[in-house]
């Protein structure tokens, strides 16, 4: 009787097919996952997006007080952005706004009168079909700022200070603590 031989090629290419089907060789091993920070992710999902456009139209303070707007765009594969907004490099909000363009706002109230920093820093975002949400980046993709300034009242008179209560049209203007009327030479 004649005896058949399956080709060594064939019995590889079975042997493989097995392996892949059984779940390989070692079936308790789990894929290396890459490091990364939480809350973004550097992966093919986010490759090339970016924030495209990013301002601020107006900022201002009105006592303690602040408040702020502008608009934001991201590019093409991204349909969401993530803002942050710092006053004096705290952070003091964070929002996410789904679409490809928009305009932001801001406000707050509690800070101090005075020269502050404010700073809106905007990263691209990614969500799916199912909600998941990532953002793209461990640094934001653009930045704008502006100084923001409300004028602090002046400090409380000094109630040791005689010429803080000179009374009507006088004044203490010659620097020895008398009240003169303004039309009156000091001696």
């Amino acid at each position: 009787m004649l005896r058949k031989t399956i080709p060594s090629s064939l019995c590889v290419l079975i042997s493989g097919v097995l392996l892949v089907a059984c779940g390989g060789l070692f079936p308790d091993a789990e894929p290396a996952l890459a490091e990364e920070s939480l809350g973004t992710q550097e992966s093919a999902v986010c490759a090339g997006l970016t924030v495209s456009g990013l301002s601020i139209a107006d900022a201002s303070m009105y006592v303690t007080d602040m408040s702020a707007v502008g608009s934001w765009s991201v590019s093409q594969f991204s349909n969401a952005v993530r803002l942050e907004y710092y006053i004096d490099n705290i952070r003091y909000a964070f929002d996410e706004r789904p679409g490809v363009a928009g305009t932001w706002y801001f406000s707050t109230t509690g800070i101090a009168c005075g020269s502050h920093y404010f700073q809106v820093r905007a990263w691209p975002m990614v969500i799916d079909s199912n909600g998941n949400r990532t953002t793209c980046g461990s640094t934001p993709s653009r930045v704008v700022s502006q100084y923001v300034y409300w004028e602090c009242p002046p400090n409380p008179p000094d109630p040791y200070d005689p010429c803080n209560y000179c009374p009507g049209n006088t004044s203490c203007f010659c620097g020895d603590g008398v009240c003169r009327p303004h039309n009156q030479y000091c001696p």
